[in-house]
């Protein structure tokens, strides 16, 4: 008895191992695979010659360390063709596997383990070549010497259609002899950049636009010498100089909706920045239309992952805005020595080591008409920042400000307030900005009665409650409309700066400025 119960034990247990083990007919085929450095595209070809499968088809990415990455589910076997994955990492191994639901189980018919190509080096020696970089957006490049595009039709090699995510390494060898002929959605020596990374190279006499004949565009645009846009978190730009260069931008926009984005460096900065420095650089922008703008000696607008760290400017900023028959409007201008607008919320200590020693020259006519009957114009200008949503640490500003404001006869029914700081303009953050001074300089504001005016030679306005380390060092000097107003500004006055700052990149920065 007890050897029968042992046979029929066994042939249960070959039965569950049998079940376990189910082979199905049905296969699946990788075809048309498609590797590059970044992207796998392929097809999955099924046959199923038992009309086995009773569901969808589920295709699964998972990296080197057995993790999922992506996960798509087909109903519909006709969906299965040109699947693409993008933005993976090259020289990492991907492992790609299909499961078919097979009377409700979720059964694995196919699995396939693909090896991304290494980026390939290549050498930049020319100008043909850096523009031929658009071929490959993802590659990886050396520069191997100065090149000079004296004489030389510029046009970038990345914009919305090519953006560029490979590196670009300059060894320090310079891009020269720079002249726009135009502009386009994203300006700038590199134009548009993704998760890209340029490195190690000066940037010198680039020219987009002169006084006498300044380039315009008519529809959102971003403006910056290095690039117009830098758009991913992972985006980097790092130890880079720009040189003995200008930007003269004029616009005709016609809409409150639309807006500008320019800066000594980048127009719109949504990845990180260090180790920049402009010398001899200047920014000029004619508003004609009313478009909202964000203007920075060297971003115009930094995005909230944003980080922008050891930056040294001498850049001079000059708006002339030209309100082209404002009615009923809102108009919003937020500009600075170094940033525009600050949005670094997400990360600690995001905006830190920053300097300029550039003047800040501002005049504005809104041309508003005679039928208007409700409008809004804020302007936020700050000798660092123009409004600031997070805290910075260790900076400076050493230049000056001059505000220049006539209201025309149409402006009766218009909110008109201006903020303007010798650090920000508008501080709206609830953080405890850190060593942070405006040295000796003139803020010189000329602006008529109807405006509303909050000015200091630090902020112009804060919506902190926390005491801030900030000050002024130096003589002081906050003029407005003929008349000295440092004595009622609350703003600290510092009596030396002396174990100040608390790093010795800004300490380096300050004590170049007295040799």
């Amino acid at each position: 008895m007890k050897r029968l119960m042992s046979i029929v034990m066994s042939i249960l247990f070959l039965m569950v191992l049998s079940a376990c083990g189910k082979q199905y007919a049905v296969t699946a085929e990788f075809i048309d695979v498609e590797i590059e450095l970044t992207s796998i595209v392929f097809t999955v070809e099924i046959d199923d010659p038992e009309d086995e499968i009773t569901g969808s088809v589920t295709v699964t990415l998972f990296d080197e360390d057995n993790k999922s990455v992506s996960n798509n589910t087909y109903d519909d076997l006709a969906g299965l063709v040109g699947i693409t994955y993008r933005d993976l990492k090259n020289e990492m191994t991907y492992t790609i596997k299909v499961y078919a639901t097979i009377d409700r189980e979720s059964v694995m018919i196919a699995s396939k383990t693909f090896n991304l190509a290494s980026a390939q080096i290549v050498e930049i020696s020319t100008p043909e070549e850096f523009f031929n970089m658009r071929n490959n957006k993802i590659g990886n490049y050396v520069l191997k010497n100065d090149i000079d595009f004296a004489g030389v039709t510029f046009v970038a090699p990345f914009n919305a259609s090519y953006i560029f995510t490979g590196t670009f390494d300059g060894q320090g060898f310079s891009l020269k002899n720079i002249n726009f002929e135009g502009l386009v959605t994203q300006t700038g020596v590199f134009g548009y950049v993704s998760s890209g990374r340029i490195e190690d190279v000066v940037i010198e006499n680039v020219t987009i636009g002169t006084a006498e004949a300044p380039l315009s565009i008519a529809t959102l645009s971003r403006v910056g010498i290095i690039a117009g846009y830098v758009s991913s978190t992972t985006g980097v730009i790092e130890n880079v100089t720009v040189k003995n260069s200008i930007i003269n931008y004029s616009t005709t926009f016609s809409s409150t909706s639309s807006l500008i984005y320019v800066g000594g460096a980048v127009g719109e900065l949504r990845g990180s920045m260090t180790n920049v420095t402009l010398e001899n650089v200047s920014v000029t922008l004619e508003a004609k239309g009313y478009a909202k703008v964000r203007m920075g000696g060297v971003v115009g607008l930094i995005g909230e992952d944003g980080i922008l760290r050891n930056i040294k400017s001498d850049a001079d900023v000059t708006l002339n805005f030209r309100g082209n028959a404002l009615k009923n409007r809102e108009v919003q201008i937020n500009l600075g020595g170094v940033i525009g607008q600050n949005r670094a919320i997400n990360k600690s200590r995001s905006v830190e080591n920053i300097m300029t020693t550039g003047d800040i020259n501002v005049d504005l006519d809104f041309g508003t008409t005679a039928d208007t009957t409700s409008a809004n114009y804020s302007v936020y200008i700050g000798g660092l920042i123009g409004i600031s949503s997070n805290n910075i640490f260790n900076a400076f500003f050493a230049g000056s400000i001059a505000v220049d404001h006539e209201a025309n006869e149409n402006e009766a029914s218009v909110s008109k307030v201006f903020y303007v700081g010798g650090l920000m303009g508008f501080y709206n953050s609830n953080k405890t900005t850190q060593a942070t001074v405006k040295l000796e300089g003139t803020t010189t504001i000329h602006i008529s009665d109807d405006v509303t005016l909050r000015a200091s030679q630090t902020f112009g306005q804060s919506a902190s409650t926390v005491v801030q380390n900030v000050g002024i060092f130096g003589t002081p000097h906050l003029l407005i409309n003929d008349v000295s107003e440092t004595l009622s500004d609350t703003s600290t006055v510092l009596p030396n700066l002396t174990d100040f700052f608390t790093n010795e990149w800004i300490e380096e920065a300050y004590n170049s400025l007295n040799g």
